[in-house]
């Protein structure tokens, strides 16, 4: 007996579906490439908020170091000002703002002062900057003058 092909068919079969061996690779290719650029991304969104907290460092760095140089302008007295900034809500960023004059510290008794401003993230709590800690310093030197002392 012999098996006849009836007209209008044809012999082989036409695929309806992947076969299992298919999807498995697919899914090996689609997960290999997959993983790694989850991992870019996981690593950028990391660095990302690390800039974003070093930003606020520096903001905050800089308007405690322009409140400092306004203060000194009008009193003129070396001092050392701790802090956080809790009230703006960030309350494990805290500062250190020095002020003096002395020639030890880069100033000239009397005529130019030294400021330095430290803002660090002080995320074990124990109010001081640590080496493992994010932290931003600033610094400036001010004069002073007669302009100044009127302004009161």
């Amino acid at each position: 007996m012999c098996d006849r092909v009836k007209p209008g068919r044809s012999t082989t079969s036409k695929r309806q579906a992947f076969s299992l061996l298919e999807m498995v690779m697919a899914a090996a290719l689609v997960t290999g490439s997959l993983v790694p650029t989850l991992a870019v991304v996981r690593d950028a969104m990391a660095k990302s908020r690390d800039l974003n907290r070093r930003n606020l460092l520096a903001n905050y760095a800089v308007s405690i170091l322009e409140q400092q140089c306004a203060l000194k302008m009008l009193t003129w007295t070396s001092t050392t000002t701790t802090g956080n900034v809790a009230a703006d809500g960030h309350a494990s960023v805290r500062y250190s703002a020095v002020a003096s004059d002395a020639v030890a510290d880069g100033g000239i008794v009397g005529q130019l002062m030294h400021i330095q401003v430290t803002v660090f993230d002080d995320t074990d709590g124990d109010s001081t900057a640590d080496a493992s800690e994010l932290q931003v310093l600033y610094r400036t030197k001010i004069a002073q003058l007669a302009a100044y002392q009127d302004e009161e």
